[in-house]
């Protein structure tokens, strides 16, 4: 298992498009706070207020260190799903690492 990373508050917004992927240039960054990526529903919650008028497609944020924080596609202003598996690599997008995981009862 691969250690956690670090938190940082502020990523790189990238574009995915069909034969690339670029930097966002509209918002060049987002500052999401440690608290909302507890769970999926915070993030979504948190994302869909920082959205507003982007287009339709799929996004990921990036951490300073180049690596992919996380991937999520946005349709109508909103989040509709966050990738849990890259495509790329096959491993597990470091956010799902922050979930808060609940105790079976």
């Amino acid at each position: 298992m691969a250690p956690r990373p670090k938190f940082e508050d502020q990523m790189s917004v990238i574009r995915v498009r069909k034969n690339y992927a670029a930097p966002y240039l509209k918002q060049k960054y987002v500052y999401i706070d440690k608290k909302d990526v507890k769970t999926e529903k915070n993030f979504k919650s948190a994302m869909n207020e920082k959205i507003r008028n982007w287009p339709d497609g799929v996004y990921f944020l990036k951490l300073s260190s180049g690596k992919v924080f996380t991937r999520f596609q946005v349709k109508e202003n909103r989040v509709t799903q966050i990738f849990r598996i890259s495509p790329a690599t096959g491993l597990r997008y470091p956010m799902h690492e922050f979930f808060v995981k609940r105790a079976k009862r």
